[in-house]
Order: C-alpha cells, then sequence, then structure tokens
C-alpha cells in the first residue's frame, strides 16, 4: 500500500501547479479508485490540494513573497471547463477580445454538443450553447468557428449593430483569410444555419470570392427568406 501511495503522490507531483486534474490523468487500477479517492481527500486536507468540485484538484502556485496559495490562473479554469464540457469559449466574450464589441461580458459561454442549463465554477458563470459543428474537436478549427458564430449571433452582439458587425467580420477576418481559409471556412459553414450561410456568402462575394459565394449559396433553397438588417457595398 506504501508503494502505491507514493506513486500516486509522484504523479501528482508531475502535474503542473496551477494545473486542473482528475482522476482520469491518474494511472492506477480501477479497483484501487476508492484508495485514490482518499489519499487526494487527505491531501486537500493538508493543504498540498485545492480541490476545484468533486473528483478534480489542483497543486496551487506558491508566492515568492509569502501570501500563502495563488488562485487558479482564469485561462486553467476555462481548459478545465472547456474539456468538462468537450466544447469552446464563444460568445460575447470572445467577441470583445475579437474587437467586436467594447462590452466586457460577465457571463463566460461556452459552445458544447450536449448544453447544460447555466451554473457558476467558482467565480465564473457559465451558460451554454448549442455547438453547430464537431469541427472545434481540432483545436486549429476554433478560431474559424468563432467567426461564424459570431456572423450567427450578429443581430445580438451588444453595443454594435447588424451593420457594423458585418463590416468588421468581413473587413477584419474574411478580407484577411488566405484561400486556404476561406476554403475552410466555407467547409464550416456548411455546418451552420442556412441564415450564417447567407451572411458569409454575401461577404465572400464583396471580396472577390465568386467560386466559394457559389459554392455556399448552392446549399440554400432559393424560395428561403431572410430579415437581414445590412446593406453590402
Amino acid at each position: 500500500m506504501a508503494s502505491f501511495r507514493r506513486e500516486i503522490l509522484q504523479q501528482i507531483e508531475r502535474i503542473d501547479t496551477g494545473r486542473i486534474f482528475t482522476f482520469r490523468d491518474l494511472s492506477f487500477p480501477n479497483d484501487k479508485l476508492a484508495n485514490v479517492a482518499v489519499l487526494l481527500s487527505e491531501q486537500n486536507k493538508k493543504g498540498v490540494l485545492v480541490r476545484v468540485e468533486k473528483g478534480a484538484y489542483f497543486r496551487p502556485r506558491k508566492s515568492a513573497l509569502g501570501l500563502g496559495s495563488l488562485p487558479v490562473y482564469q485561462d486553467e479554469q476555462f481548459r478545465y471547463i472547456t474539456q468538462k464540457l468537450d466544447g469552446y469559449i464563444t460568445g460575447a466574450y470572445i467577441y470583445n477580445k475579437m474587437g467586436l464589441t467594447e462590452q466586457v461580458a460577465t457571463t463566460i459561454t461556452v459552445a458544447t454538443p450536449k448544453p447544460v442549463r447555466r451554473f457558476r465554477f467558482k467565480n465564473l458563470d457559465i451558460e451554454c450553447v448549442k455547438a453547430y459543428s464537431m469541427a472545434h474537436l481540432n483545436e486549429n478549427n476554433i478560431p474559424y468557428l468563432r467567426v461564424l458564430d459570431a456572423v450567427k449571433d450578429i443581430k445580438h452582439i451588444p453595443g454594435s449593430t447588424e451593420q457594423d458587425i458585418y463590416e468588421r467580420i468581413k473587413n477584419q477576418y474574411f478580407k484577411g483569410f488566405s484561400t486556404t481559409e476561406l476554403i475552410k471556412v466555407v467547409s464550416l459553414t456548411k455546418d451552420y444555419p442556412p441564415r450564417v450561410r447567407k451572411i458569409v456568402a454575401d461577404m465572400l462575394g464583396e471580396i472577390g470570392q465568386q467560386d466559394l459565394q457559389r459554392e455556399i449559396s448552392g446549399t440554400i433553397l432559393s424560395t428561403t427568406r431572410f430579415n437581414l438588417n445590412y446593406k453590402m457595398a
């Protein structure tokens, strides 16, 4: 038992301080789960670990100024939440980072295939929305999905008009994408509702990408009507 205990403690020590981990991050026989749970609880009581929620802990960073344990950094909280929900951060918080709104979000939005009710995690208010594409499993696709999410939310991004958002996305993102990136965006757009495909098609047409515009326009029924409040140049 002593050697098993030592092995688990060594595994924990190899995890970076501040990184949230769960039982899945440790290697041990299935029949030892209860033993590991007791050990983690014990380390929490000693202050070696900090319990985030049931089954989730982190090793606190120690202040060099003698101020005790430092809190989990927000990016690590984000990593843990998105991993837990199998999603990615989107919504107003991200739109502010993208320069689409000056308003600072008080709620963190996670796009996930299986949305759950709004909840609070530590100091964060978390809400879930439907992820239209599973392409977020490849992290390289997330920046493009966030652009498409902004297109989807064009009517609801705070502090900006629909026309403003249309122009900003077109000028800041679509005009800056390479042909390869635009092809990727068109592929991802096909997972989104027709309204998003219509807006993307309009942007592609305005930046001279008629072939890609026709490709995405071909996925929209000709009889579909949209209530869009922006004017093309």
